[in-house]
């Protein structure tokens, strides 16, 4: 009984922090660059008291082993901004963050009032050589694949796009930014950017809605099942009368 109900009452664990990702994923689901959470489970046998008091029957339960980022791209939605970026292939934006460099699949760029390159949050982008600073007055800016940026003509700087070999490297430390131990990204060969162009978040909204009924439901039926054996366990525990 004590099992069912450990068993029980961690797999409701599980179940509440699936859907607070689930609906984590949903509620950024249109915001540039957002990458979709996900959560791995694992049953685990810990050490403790067991329903027969011997050491061989040991609780069972389930729970979180790990989360993990899906890196899968988005859709590319074409706006004509020229400072809407987005990179096509693996690699990153490098954004100079406040403790470091911080990575990006959100192109969604604009200009500071020193004409600097930065991100809606107001983090600079970083450029080979550091800020890329549009001059006064430019009339046309543009981005080639390459990353290099040119001002009425002129080349002003040149994009940092970044690539990681593995990806579990790079850690969350914001809805779309990321970042890596140093010296774990190296200068993206194959990437390319595509100015006028946002990228996506890669969640899927109709399998997340899904995701999050059957998830509802797992809660629900799991909720009874919890109860009904803390029921079944004070009964039997009971004193009885007479």
């Amino acid at each position: 009984m004590i099992q069912g109900l450990y068993s029980a009452a961690s797999s409701l664990s599980a179940a509440a922090q699936q859907q607070d990702v689930v609906a984590h994923n949903l509620a950024h689901a249109t915001v540039p660059g957002y990458r979709g959470r996900g959560l791995a489970f694992s049953t685990f046998d810990p050490e403790g008291p067991t329903d027969s008091g011997s050491s061989t029957t040991p609780l069972r339960g389930t729970e979180v082993s790990r989360e993990y980022t899906l890196f899968r791209p988005g859709d590319y939605q074409q706006t004509d901004n020229p400072l809407d970026l987005a990179v096509r292939g693996d690699g990153f934006f490098a954004l100079e963050g406040p403790s470091g460099t911080v990575y990006t699949r959100n192109g969604c760029f604009e200009l500071n009032g020193e004409g600097q390159i930065q991100s809606k949050s107001g983090l600079l982008v970083s450029g080979s050589g550091g800020p890329i600073t549009i001059p006064p007055g430019t009339a046309k800016i543009n981005i080639a694949q390459d990353g290099s940026v040119s001002a009425d003509g002129t080349q002003v700087g040149q994009l940092s796009v970044v690539a990681f070999q593995d990806s579990t490297q790079l850690r969350r430390v914001g809805p779309t930014l990321f970042d890596a131990p140093p010296g774990t990204g190296s200068p993206s060969l194959q990437a390319g950017v595509l100015q006028g162009y946002r990228e996506g978040s890669n969640v899927g909204v109709i399998q997340e809605m899904v995701n999050l009924i059957a998830g509802s439901r797992y809660y629900e039926s799991t909720a009874k099942a919890l109860k009904t054996l803390s029921e079944t366990l004070q009964q039997r525990t009971q004193p009885q009368q007479g």
